[in-house]
């Protein structure tokens, strides 16, 4: 009795370990998704697992953005100011679409018999599965009434690209997109999004009831088709996080078993 019990403590104690790796997202939050030319637009870095009403779940530390950037309109790129540990600033010198990524710093964390510990199976002893994670965000910001480049590449390994009419979107309205994989259209990808203050109905069964019973944890959930595509219909205004996850074999099956990417698509809908 008393070994089925530590079994089960250690899968709980391993499975609480993992969530909150898996869980957390990186997002953008500008201030002003239309600005004018000549304006400076304020880029909030939004951390956590929730996007609640003020679009700002955790403190982000000091060293956990890697970069930050800009497409601007002839997709050249232009590096943002760092205003404060999460905030930037991008000055907006042309007419067109500015495509902003971010990212954190990479990793590895590899689980064990005793948890959790950050880094890969060649330095971590007694390796049970080790993870790859890359954590990402867009945005895109479209100064005067020209939009090119909104539906430009900004190159991440795991990318959703908008369509062109999804520009200026409406409630009710349809939004298109496509999700490409290392440049490649990515079939029977999750898609999911969420909107600002959005919250999660509370299941009235045991833990875990709402997967045996297809509860969905956000408004929007569903796949893309077989070219990579994916259509949904925002409900409301206000800002909307689209998030996509995947999660591919290593390529070097010694090093570590999976790669995680989580990234997210931050817009405003009207």
């Amino acid at each position: 009795m008393k070994k089925q019990i530590a079994c089960v403590a250690l899968i709980l104690f391993l499975a609480l370990a993992a969530a909150p790796a898996g869980a957390h997202m990186l997002w953008l939050n500008p201030m002003d998704a239309n600005p004018a030319v000549g304006d400076t637009v304020e880029i909030g870095i939004g951390w956590g697992h929730e996007f609640p009403a003020s679009r700002s779940h955790e403190e982000v530390k000091p060293d956990r953005v890697e970069a930050i950037q800009a497409l601007d309109p002839d997709g050249t790129v232009v590096q943002l100011e760092k205003a404060a540990v999460d905030r930037y600033r991008l000055k907006i010198e042309k007419a067109g679409a500015y495509i902003v990524t971010a990212r954190i710093k990479p990793g590895f964390f590899t689980m064990t018999p005793e948890g959790r510990k950050w880094g890969h199976k060649k330095e971590i002893a007694n390796a049970t599965k080790c993870t790859s994670f890359q954590i990402e965000a867009k945005t895109v910001l479209v100064a005067g009434d020209k939009a090119d480049r909104f539906d430009a590449a900004a190159g991440q390994a795991l990318e959703l690209i908008p369509a062109a009419e999804s520009r200026r979107l409406k409630a009710g309205g349809t939004f298109a997109a496509q999700v490409r994989y290392q440049g490649s259209p990515l079939a029977d990808a999750a898609v999911k999004a969420v909107y600002a203050g959005y919250q999660e109905p509370k299941s009235e069964g045991p833990a875990g009831a709402e997967k045996q019973h297809g509860i969905k944890r956000y408004p929007v959930e569903t796949r893309t088709d077989a070219q990579g595509r994916v259509e949904f219909k925002p409900d409301r205004a206000g800002h909307w996080l689209i998030i996509l996850s995947h999660r591919p074999a290593y390529p070097d099956p010694e090093t570590c078993d999976e790669s995680m990417y989580t990234v997210t698509y931050a817009m405003e809908v009207i």
